[in-house]
């Protein structure tokens, strides 16, 4: 049963939040917390809510002092305990390996006494510094819910108690992100304190990923894209451009300004920076039944950009204050001092009583001046709120009818959206988006088609990236709608003859958006869409003139004809089973349009997107082979280039982790080795095609040996490790089913000795 012990807020004055007081309500909590410490029961899971860190640091040091080494009785007489043996023992989460479970049993094989102790108490554990955790990069926020889900794995063998101390937003985590630890905690306390601001512990700051249940998540099998937005496209490697251009032209524009080549794992869908977006496979498979047919896997967790702002306090921290804190931290910018210069100025105008369009100029150049360094590559969340914080100053003095308006307002929504790049959490991302949304709407109604149209088109196609990057925390089909809404709106005065480039990256983001819609309502209608959005997108794209765009909107196109044949039926549409219209001539036109990307998507080009199309080529032509209507011939060849085309997204993939860029991925590899398991054992059970049983216990061993380096890649995602355990059990019963006692033997021998155990178990 779970018990929780809450508390209402009450008031405290300044000296209530001296340490050594707290409030009765506190007092009660804290006494309930310490009497189920001193039971000492084992495998007991204790969370406390504190987001006062004073508070939370002096009730830690309390238990600590009253449970770790309290007096007890023997023979009528009070004796202290042994230091030897605490019965608390308070650590600091790794940071660097936030698994709270390795780190009692390391201190458990490292302090307790001899085994022969037989005396040897209950210790209970209270693991402080989670918070911290907010300040890591997003990866290492996931791997600690995933250790904190896998509890399950842990309770048989914790012969001691464990207490958690937790901020309330770390609370809402875990309970959303690592259930399975939530169902299994014994009890909540939760005590009254005002939040206190976590100090920076690195100098990189990310936020979390969306999606943390990463051990929730099924292997699958073969696949393209599973149902979650792709990612974007890579840049040219010859682009120039600067972030000077997110402050003057279209959000959109921006795909080659952030990301090199290689990083096209680094964001989703219509990302505002993104001129043009690119969908690849997915690297987390979907759950699926242990049988040969593979179904849609879940795509990754998107990699966080890794910029590190600074939290601010909005109105609270007053512009001067914020433009003084930046100088004295980097003294020598002539940014600073030029800043300095411009706020004495505004002062005196406002001792002057000077006019409003004064104040608004001058608030102006300071926007600007910070704009500037901005553009320079320092975007820092302090820079990038000293130049909001001006910019709204501006607008507080602007005259109402000034044509300046859109321009600042558009200006300020592109900054809350640089600002969401780099935000801690996904609060924090989800509040500067919607004040870039709100910002860019508000740019509209200031903003007159008729006389400014470039501007206009250019806050609306803003305006569409934002509502997409919104889509990817909350309401997922209405964003998008927004965001197409958006897009839609800019075509309509946008032109292939008059801005060719603005029209294409326009024709992209519109395909992504649909193809994202698409995995939420109406697949065959909006993936429609999308194909027709991506071959306009086309029309300006060539490989002439820019080879790896012309390629990734390749991908993107191939990756819609592959979805939609996952959504047509011949017999629904009355389409002859080979027609360009049949799931048949869906998967041939995908086949033809990753190919064609991967004339310029090479290993030299680029080896992460070569590696990703390779990957959804194999898996178009999976798919192709498994067609009702395809011969057992072409079955075969199918099934054999979906292997040759695996095997090369493998050796780009191992090639990538060698030279040290295993991020760069966009796929999962353990995924391809299961994939590519399962394309062998298909082509050993293809019992027309002639081959002797030589062949075919070949391609069963060789789909063996795939679903165990899947195995071995998945050990500590347990869903994941099962599923590939399910496909190596599954094979090794057609071992014995197809070349009985003998067979069976050949496959024993080539299980690892750790796994026999569990593979015997299994059998």
């Amino acid at each position: 049963m779970q018990l929780a012990a809450r508390c209402s807020p009450v008031d405290r004055s300044e000296t209530d939040l001296a340490v050594a007081v707290i409030s009765e309500v506190n007092q009660n909590i804290y006494s309930q917390l310490k009497l189920s410490l001193s039971l000492h029961l084992r495998r007991q899971v204790f969370l406390a809510v504190c987001d006062d860190l004073a508070l939370r640091n002096h009730l830690a040091t309390r238990l600590q002092s009253e449970l770790a080494y309290p007096t007890q009785s023997r023979n009528g007489q009070r004796q202290e305990r042994s230091p030897a043996c605490p019965r608390l023992v308070t650590l600091k989460l790794n940071l660097r390996n936030p698994n709270p479970m390795a780190q009692i049993a390391h201190w458990l094989t490292h302090h307790l006494p001899p085994a022969g102790d037989s005396a040897l108490p209950t210790i209970g554990f209270q693991i402080l510094g989670i918070e911290q955790l907010t300040r890591q990069p997003a990866p290492v926020q996931r791997r600690f819910l995933s250790h904190l889900q896998e509890i399950e794995f842990y309770l048989p063998s914790l012969e001691s108690s464990l207490l958690l101390w937790l901020s309330r937003p770390w609370l809402r985590s875990v309970q959303q992100s690592a259930p399975a630890f939530w169902e299994w905690h014994t009890a909540l306390f939760e005590f009254e304190g005002d939040p206190t601001p976590i100090l920076a512990s690195s100098s990189i700051q990310t936020q979390p990923d969306r999606d943390a249940n990463d051990a929730n998540r099924q292997p699958a099998q073969p696949m393209v894209v599973g149902q979650a937005t792709p990612p974007p496209a890579p840049s040219t490697a010859e682009s120039e451009a600067t972030l000077l251009d997110i402050l003057n032209h279209d959000l959109a524009q921006l795909d080659h300004n952030h990301q090199p080549v290689a990083l096209e794992a680094n964001s989703k869908v219509v990302e505002a920076d993104t001129e043009t977006r690119d969908t690849t496979a997915s690297s987390s498979p979907a759950a699926v039944a242990l049988s040969s047919a593979p179904s849609t896997p879940a795509p990754p967790p998107a990699n966080t950009p890794p910029t590190s702002p600074l939290t601010q306090t909005g109105s609270a921290l007053d512009l001067t204050d914020l433009v003084l804190a930046a100088a004295a931290q980097d003294p020598v910018c002539d940014k600073h001092a030029a800043a300095m210069q411009l706020l004495q100025r505004i002062e005196q105008l406002q001792e002057q009583q000077a006019p409003a369009a004064a104040l608004a100029a001058a608030y102006h150049g300071l926007g600007n001046l910070y704009r500037d360094r901005i553009e320079q590559g320092y975007t820092d969340g302090q820079t990038l709120t000293i130049a909001i914080r001006a910019y709204e100053q501006t607008l507080e003095w602007l005259d109402g009818s000034s044509s300046l308006w859109a321009d600042v307002l558009n200006d300020l929504g592109n900054l809350y959206w640089m600002l969401s790049r780099g935000a801690m959490n996904q609060a924090q991302t989800l509040t500067y988006l919607q004040q870039a949304v709100t910002t860019y709407q508000l740019a509209l109604t200031r903003t007159n088609p008729q006389t400014r149209l470039q501007t206009y088109l250019m806050i609306q196609n803003n305006l569409g990236s934002a509502y997409g990057d919104l889509a990817r925390l909350e309401q997922t089909a209405d964003h998008l709608q927004q965001a197409i809404v958006a897009y839609e709106e800019v075509l309509r005065h946008r032109t292939l003859s008059e801005d060719p480039a603005r029209y294409a990256a326009t024709q992209n983001n519109l395909g992504t958006a649909y193809w994202n819609l698409a995995q939420q309502q109406q697949p065959v209608k909006h993936l429609q869409q999308a194909i027709a959005a991506y071959q306009e997108a086309l029309q300006y794209y060539s490989s002439d003139r820019d080879p790896l765009h012309y390629a990734m909107i390749q991908n993107n196109l191939g990756t819609a004809y592959w979805n939609l044949a996952q959504h047509i039926k011949p017999s629904a549409n009355g389409a002859e089973s080979n027609s360009e219209l049949s799931p048949v001539g869906l998967l041939r036109q995908a086949i033809a349009a990753y190919q064609t990307a991967l004339t310029y998507r090479t290993l030299k080009a680029s080896a992460a997107a070569h590696a990703a199309t390779q990957n959804n080529l194999g898996t178009a032509y999976w798919h192709l082979a498994i067609a009702p209507d395809t011969s057992s011939d072409n079955r075969q060849e199918f099934l054999k280039r979906a292997t040759t085309a695996y095997k090369i997204a493998l050796n780009t993939a191992q090639q990538l982790v060698a030279s040290g860029n295993p991020a760069v991925l966009t796929f999962d590899p353990c995924s391809t080795q299961n994939n590519l398991g399962l394309a062998y054992y298909q082509l050993a059970l293809n019992r027309e095609s002639g081959w002797d049983a030589t062949k075919r216990s070949q391609y069963l061993e060789l789909a063996l040996d795939h679903h165990l380096q899947a195995l071995q890649g998945w050990t500590k995602q347990p869903n994941f490790y099962q599923t590939a355990l399910g496909y190596v059990i599954q094979t090794m019963r057609t071992f014995y089913s197809e070349f009985g006692l003998q067979g069976q033997t050949l496959a024993m021998s080539r299980i690892p000795a750790p796994l026999l155990p569990e593979v015997m178990q299994r059998l």
